[in-house]
């Protein structure tokens, strides 16, 4: 059984007796929608349009082959599969077999890939032959003789490699005449086991794998359903990516699934594919990051698509800038809705499609249901109303710690059990109807002699400048103040930019002189941790050898 490391009996009990959890895992809900909904589309990407009575088919013939392939209870397998319909189907079935299962980006390259395989037992890994220009099958054939207990290498696509699986030749094998589901009975997650590692991007070393809970999973698709109202009816487009954090909330785990709503997958991001699906589709949700969507509204030919089909567009992983959440809502004539939560902690908050167009635009919302969340200063103490502090925070909704990582855990929960408070990292102020508003990360502020200045501040300012594509506010070291600001930018094809020009341009946004950044450095692009964020961590290491090298340090 895999137990989950932070939550103890007592604390399960609860959840349960509260009604918080439920004994509903994704697997039955598959299999609840295939009754209630057999001929309804449920899962389209660009290849494939599945019905919910094929998805459960496909999902149980995939389980059976588990089963006969030998894989154990508990066995681990790595998902590392594009935003295609095989990476929802792979994850559903590993949970009907009770083996264990790990998602993450698609970035990750041989190091991280290798480092998790290893560090986590992998006797099995999903991928496609090749995807982006990287040739997957060809790494993990490489390090596959360092990683003597990795068994199976299933393979997406027509081209199968010798010694590998194909995963389109076993979802075809008719295994329901040979086999009755009752076979899962024994084997398929209890609610309250841990089924999913979700691994972070390992920007500051070796990825980190966050347990999820089945219960505690479902918990907070529900959750995240409940912002924008989601129902049956709904068409959602999932353009973040794969089966991993907000996407996997919203389009597998609760979210659609709770209610059978369809599901529209993109692998390869591009505005003009966004709007396209959009129109072709009549998507009525969009789920996206604020990156992709300043490039979305952005675009000239958006008045040519008809995308009166949206009702609501839901955004997470990166702070939404006050002018881009308005450009958006008065482009698109929807709310934008901004929902906080974290990969390694769990869900936080979100603002609602009932909210008002300066709360949605300002802040992260209120508390999801049933998660408890304070302020606190750098002693642990919660801070005054309006003061900046950060953000800790639990509930059933969260995750229960890292797997194998008992240290990691308690180094980010405090404790085991109902005690422990996920430290977030998140610096926020909290308002007198209890709306939270970001003010940046706790390691990224900066300190000017004395003076904090939070980049999320200067970058949301910034990215509201034409001329500008993307904003990174970094430190750079100061023998006399300590620190001092530099902002990285990147700039809309043919634009110049200059450093006079943009202290004027935050001058007239009237912020304290003291927030300006002193030095401004011009890229053609910034460091990705994934195709969502920017990694500050090599851009914080640049400024400090050119200042080296100018003889400033």
């Amino acid at each position: 059984m895999a137990k989950p490391t932070r939550y103890t009996q007592d604390m399960i009990d609860e959840y349960f007796s509260k009604g918080l959890w439920t004994e509903e895992t994704t697997s039955d809900l598959w299999d609840h929608n295939a009754k209630l909904h057999p001929d309804k589309e449920a899962l389209v990407d660009s290849e494939k349009r599945l019905t919910w009575s094929q998805l459960k088919l496909i999902s149980d013939r995939l389980a059976h082959g588990m089963l006969d392939l030998g894989l154990k209870r508990d066995e681990f397998i790595f998902i590392l599969l594009p935003n295609w319909v095989e990476s929802y189907i792979m994850r559903c079935a590993c949970e009907k077999a009770g083996v264990l299962c790990g998602t993450a980006l698609m970035t990750l390259r041989e190091k991280e890939i290798e480092y998790i395989l290893k560090s986590f037992d992998a006797v099995g890994i999903a991928i496609p032959l090749e995807f982006r220009r990287f040739h997957y099958f060809n790494a993990i054939d490489e390090m596959q003789p360092r990683l003597p207990k990795l068994r199976f290498i299933f393979v997406t696509g027509e081209k199968i490699p010798p010694g590998t699986l194909s995963l389109k030749n076993i979802m075809q094998q008719p295994l329901e005449d040979r086999y009755s589901t009752d076979r899962f009975q024994e084997r398929k997650y209890k609610p309250a086991e841990v089924q999913t590692i979700a691994f972070t991007s390992g920007t500051t070393g070796a990825p980190k794998g966050a347990e999820h809970v089945l219960a505690a999973r479902m918990a907070l698709g529900k959750a995240y359903g409940e912002k924008p109202k989601i129902h049956e009816h709904d068409i959602v487009l999932n353009i973040i990516g794969p089966v991993a954090g907000l996407s996997a909330a919203f389009c597998y785990n609760g979210s659609a699934t709770l209610v059978g709503a369809k599901v529209v997958l993109s692998d390869i991001w591009s505005p003009d594919k966004t709007l396209r699906l959009i129109q072709g589709e009549r998507v009525t949700i969009l789920l996206a990051v604020p990156a992709q969507l300043a490039q979305i509204v952005r675009q000239p030919e958006i008045a040519e698509y008809d995308l009166s089909s949206l009702r609501c567009i839901c955004t997470s992983t990166a702070p939404l800038p006050y002018t881009l959440a308005r450009d958006l809502e008065e482009t698109f004539k929807v709310p934008v809705l901004n929902i906080y939560g974290q990969v390694d902690g769990g869900i936080i908050s979100g603002v609602s499609i009932d909210d008002p167009p300066e709360v949605r635009r300002t802040t992260v919302g209120k508390p999801h249901r049933d998660v408890i969340i304070a302020l606190v200063d750098d002693e642990g103490n919660e801070v005054s109303l309006g003061e900046a502090g950060e953000i800790v925070y639990t509930g059933p909704t969260t995750s229960s710690g890292y797997f194998k990582d008992l240290e990691g855990t308690l180094n980010v929960w405090g404790t085991l059990g109902g005690d422990g408070r996920c430290r977030s990292g998140d610096l926020a102020q909290v308002d007198k109807d209890g709306y939270l508003t970001l003010v940046g990360r706790k390691k990224d502020m900066i300190n000017r002699g004395g003076q904090n200045i939070y980049p999320a501040e200067i970058e949301g300012l910034l990215l509201t400048h034409p001329k500008l594509k993307g904003v990174a506010i970094v430190p750079m070291p100061d023998p006399i103040m300590g620190e001092r600001a530099c902002a990285y930018v990147t700039l809309v094809p043919g634009e110049q930019f200059t450093f006079e020009e943009m202290v004027s341009f935050l001058r007239g946004k009237k912020i304290a002189p003291y927030k300006l950044p002193e030095r401004l450095e011009i890229r053609d692009e910034l460091p990705l941790t994934d195709n969502q964020k920017i990694s500050k961590g090599p851009l914080r290491e640049d400024i400090i050898q050119r200042l080296k090298s100018e003889g400033k340090l």
